[in-house]
């Protein structure tokens, strides 16, 4: 459980709370919609209005959410103990202990698999930080700008330098002439 739990969470940077709200009706074939969280043996809404939100079904979380659906069947919500739904991610804090330990990565809270999938987004330079925010639920890509810029590969270099950087609207460079 503990894996499909870091799985979903390492490839959706979704909150603790709302992995652990997760229902079965919330998993789609292209998307997983996040409705409610769930903390303390609280059952909430997510943390902010835009924290109601759909997020891709990335191919690399489809294997962990299949076998928590399987692990799960019996029970409304996607984490459950004996039929019970999972009310804190305190749950896992000791086995995450543990696995750090074993990994030999020093101690970091279970929550910080957030940051890492934030991270990960911002390094591979194909989303906009735009829909970084909307994946994550915050309503400004500032949030991310703030939190995360000195994270993010300077690939500043890496760039293709074939483009044209003055054209028309309609593709036509606008070529100078130097005498």
């Amino acid at each position: 459980m503990l894996m499909n739990y870091l799985g979903i969470a390492f490839y959706t940077g979704m909150r603790s709370g709302e992995i652990l709200g997760l229902m079965h009706g919330d998993i789609l074939s292209d998307k997983i919609s996040i409705k409610r969280s769930i903390s303390r043996g609280n059952i909430t809404s997510p943390k902010t209005i835009g924290s109601i939100r759909d997020i891709p079904m990335f191919e690399s979380v489809k294997p962990f959410l299949r076998e928590q659906i399987k692990q799960s069947s019996k029970s409304l919500y996607l984490f459950n103990q004996n039929g019970t739904n999972i009310d804190d991610v305190s749950f896992f804090r000791y086995r995450w202990r543990e696995l750090l330990k074993i990994c030999n990565i020093p101690y970091r809270t279970i929550y910080n698999t957030r940051h890492t999938f934030i991270t990960a987004m911002l390094n591979r330079g194909k989303f906009r930080i735009m829909d970084i925010a909307a994946i994550v639920g915050h309503t400004s890509p500032q949030m991310i700008m703030t939190r995360y810029a000195g994270f993010i590969k300077e690939n500043h270099l890496k760039i293709d330098t074939n483009l044209e950087i003055f054209s028309d609207s309609f593709g036509d460079s606008l070529k100078f002439k130097i005498d």
